[in-house]
């Protein structure tokens, strides 16, 4: 399945090491994924949308904010670039 991660880290706990901890996480965590701008991301994974939230809280702080959101089907893009337009192709949702 196919997932839109996207969260914002609020301060005073979104330092440059608070956002690598919740990218190694993601990377980490997730069987594949795609980094679509500064905080958000697509990620492929066999979670459902709770899972995915209960295992990514675990690496925020109180306050940080998060979405997650399995995708379907339908995606359009503009000035996305092909590294990204690819991924999202070959996984053919």
């Amino acid at each position: 399945m196919i997932h839109l991660v996207a969260y914002d880290l609020k301060s005073p706990n979104d330092t440059g090491d608070d956002y690598e901890r919740v990218i190694s996480a993601i990377k980490s965590g997730f069987s594949a994924w795609c980094h679509i701008e500064k905080s958000v991301w697509v990620v492929d994974t066999s979670m459902n949308a709770g899972v995915a939230r209960d295992y990514l809280k675990s690496f925020l702080k109180d306050k940080d904010i998060l979405f997650i959101a399995q995708l379907q089907g339908d995606w359009a893009s503009w000035y996305f670039g092909t590294e990204r337009n690819n991924w999202l192709n070959a996984r053919g949702f």
